[in-house]
Protein backbone atom coordinates (compact mmCIF):
# COMPACT_ATOMS: atom_id res chain seq x y z
CA UNK A 1 0.00 0.00 0.00
CA UNK A 2 1.33 3.60 -0.91
CA UNK A 3 0.70 5.47 2.19
CA UNK A 4 0.55 8.57 0.15
CA UNK A 5 -2.71 7.34 -1.27
CA UNK A 6 -4.02 7.47 1.87
CA UNK A 7 -3.99 11.70 2.55
CA UNK A 8 -7.16 12.37 1.01
CA UNK A 9 -8.68 9.81 3.66
CA UNK A 10 -6.61 10.90 6.75
CA UNK A 11 -7.60 14.32 5.91
CA UNK A 12 -11.63 13.96 5.04
CA UNK A 13 -11.86 12.14 8.03
CA UNK A 14 -9.98 14.60 10.45
CA UNK A 15 -11.98 17.38 8.48
CA UNK A 16 -15.32 16.02 9.06
CA UNK A 17 -14.32 15.73 13.10
CA UNK A 18 -12.94 19.01 13.93
CA UNK A 19 -14.97 20.63 11.37
CA UNK A 20 -12.00 23.20 10.53
CA UNK A 21 -9.82 23.19 7.51
CA UNK A 22 -6.78 24.28 9.37
CA UNK A 23 -6.92 22.47 12.05
CA UNK A 24 -7.66 19.54 9.44
CA UNK A 25 -4.83 20.17 7.84
CA UNK A 26 -2.34 20.35 10.63
CA UNK A 27 -3.44 17.35 12.36
CA UNK A 28 -3.31 15.43 9.09
CA UNK A 29 -0.03 16.55 8.67
CA UNK A 30 1.25 15.71 12.18
CA UNK A 31 -0.83 12.47 11.65
CA UNK A 32 1.66 11.41 9.20
CA UNK A 33 4.98 12.59 11.01
CA UNK A 34 3.79 10.46 13.65
CA UNK A 35 3.63 7.44 11.55
CA UNK A 36 7.55 7.78 10.19
CA UNK A 37 8.38 7.96 13.69
CA UNK A 38 6.81 4.71 14.06
CA UNK A 39 8.80 2.76 11.76
CA UNK A 40 8.55 -0.40 13.87
CA UNK A 41 4.79 -0.87 12.26
CA UNK A 42 5.87 -0.11 8.53
CA UNK A 43 5.15 -2.93 6.20
CA UNK A 44 2.76 -5.19 8.90
CA UNK A 45 0.03 -4.35 6.18
CA UNK A 46 -1.72 -2.36 9.33
CA UNK A 47 -0.58 1.09 7.84
CA UNK A 48 -4.43 2.08 7.46
CA UNK A 49 -5.09 1.03 10.76
CA UNK A 50 -2.18 2.79 12.55
CA UNK A 51 -2.76 6.28 10.17
CA UNK A 52 -6.58 6.19 11.85
CA UNK A 53 -5.44 5.52 15.37
CA UNK A 54 -2.88 8.21 14.90
CA UNK A 55 -5.81 10.50 13.27
CA UNK A 56 -8.23 10.31 15.90
CA UNK A 57 -6.15 10.23 19.76
CA UNK A 58 -4.51 13.55 17.72
CA UNK A 59 -8.36 14.78 17.45
CA UNK A 60 -9.22 13.66 20.95
CA UNK A 61 -6.05 15.70 21.94
CA UNK A 62 -6.95 18.68 19.90
CA UNK A 63 -11.03 18.60 21.19
CA UNK A 64 -9.67 18.13 24.92
CA UNK A 65 -7.78 21.59 24.37
CA UNK A 66 -10.60 23.76 22.47
CA UNK A 67 -13.36 25.92 24.13
CA UNK A 68 -15.77 26.12 21.52
CA UNK A 69 -16.62 24.31 18.33
CA UNK A 70 -15.81 25.93 14.78
CA UNK A 71 -18.28 25.42 12.26
CA UNK A 72 -16.85 25.74 8.62
CA UNK A 73 -17.61 29.03 6.61
CA UNK A 74 -18.58 28.20 2.69
CA UNK A 75 -20.11 31.15 1.51
CA UNK A 76 -20.44 29.44 -2.05
CA UNK A 77 -22.80 27.25 -0.62
CA UNK A 78 -27.06 28.23 -1.28
CA UNK A 79 -29.29 28.14 1.60
CA UNK A 80 -30.46 25.05 1.09
CA UNK A 81 -27.08 23.66 0.99
CA UNK A 82 -26.43 25.06 4.40
CA UNK A 83 -29.57 24.08 5.82
CA UNK A 84 -28.79 20.36 4.86
CA UNK A 85 -25.16 20.53 6.29
CA UNK A 86 -26.48 22.36 9.49
CA UNK A 87 -29.20 19.12 9.83
CA UNK A 88 -26.35 16.57 8.83
CA UNK A 89 -24.42 18.08 11.07
CA UNK A 90 -26.80 18.24 14.06
CA UNK A 91 -27.49 14.40 13.21
CA UNK A 92 -24.28 13.64 13.52
CA UNK A 93 -23.80 15.32 16.98
CA UNK A 94 -26.64 13.33 18.66
CA UNK A 95 -24.60 9.83 17.62
CA UNK A 96 -21.98 8.69 20.08
CA UNK A 97 -18.73 9.48 19.61
CA UNK A 98 -17.44 6.41 18.49
CA UNK A 99 -21.08 5.90 16.27
CA UNK A 100 -19.37 9.39 14.40
CA UNK A 101 -16.14 7.69 13.81
CA UNK A 102 -17.62 4.66 12.43
CA UNK A 103 -20.13 6.66 9.84
CA UNK A 104 -17.35 9.03 8.90
CA UNK A 105 -14.95 6.03 8.02
CA UNK A 106 -17.70 3.97 6.41
CA UNK A 107 -19.76 6.76 4.63
CA UNK A 108 -17.48 9.04 4.07
CA UNK A 109 -14.22 7.73 3.64
CA UNK A 110 -16.00 4.29 2.03
CA UNK A 111 -13.65 2.77 4.43
CA UNK A 112 -13.92 -1.32 4.27
CA UNK A 113 -15.54 -2.64 7.00
CA UNK A 114 -13.01 -4.94 7.60
CA UNK A 115 -10.31 -2.08 8.19
CA UNK A 116 -13.01 -0.41 10.54
CA UNK A 117 -13.83 -3.56 12.57
CA UNK A 118 -9.80 -4.18 13.25
CA UNK A 119 -9.39 -0.62 14.56
CA UNK A 120 -12.73 -0.43 16.64
CA UNK A 121 -11.54 -4.19 18.04
CA UNK A 122 -14.47 -6.37 16.87
CA UNK A 123 -15.57 -8.97 14.14
CA UNK A 124 -16.47 -7.37 10.57
CA UNK A 125 -20.49 -9.08 10.83
CA UNK A 126 -20.77 -7.29 14.44
CA UNK A 127 -19.37 -4.06 12.57
CA UNK A 128 -21.62 -4.26 10.06
CA UNK A 129 -25.09 -4.61 11.92
CA UNK A 130 -23.48 -1.53 13.78
CA UNK A 131 -22.94 0.66 10.41
CA UNK A 132 -26.15 -0.54 9.38
CA UNK A 133 -27.86 0.90 13.03
CA UNK A 134 -26.07 3.93 12.99
CA UNK A 135 -27.24 4.60 9.60
CA UNK A 136 -30.93 4.08 10.57
CA UNK A 137 -29.93 6.33 13.48
CA UNK A 138 -29.15 9.26 11.42
CA UNK A 139 -32.27 8.25 8.78
CA UNK A 140 -34.77 8.55 11.85
CA UNK A 141 -33.06 11.49 12.67
CA UNK A 142 -33.02 13.19 9.66
CA UNK A 143 -36.59 12.63 8.83
CA UNK A 144 -35.95 9.72 6.38
CA UNK A 145 -37.00 6.67 7.60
Amino acid sequence: MKIEKEYDNIFRYVLYRTGNRYDAEDITQETFLKYIEHTEYHGRGNERQLLYTIARNLCIDRRRKETTEILPDNVQDTNDDIIRKIAVRQAMEKLLPEEREIIIMRLVNGENISVIARIFNTSRFTMSRRIKAITEKLKKELGKE
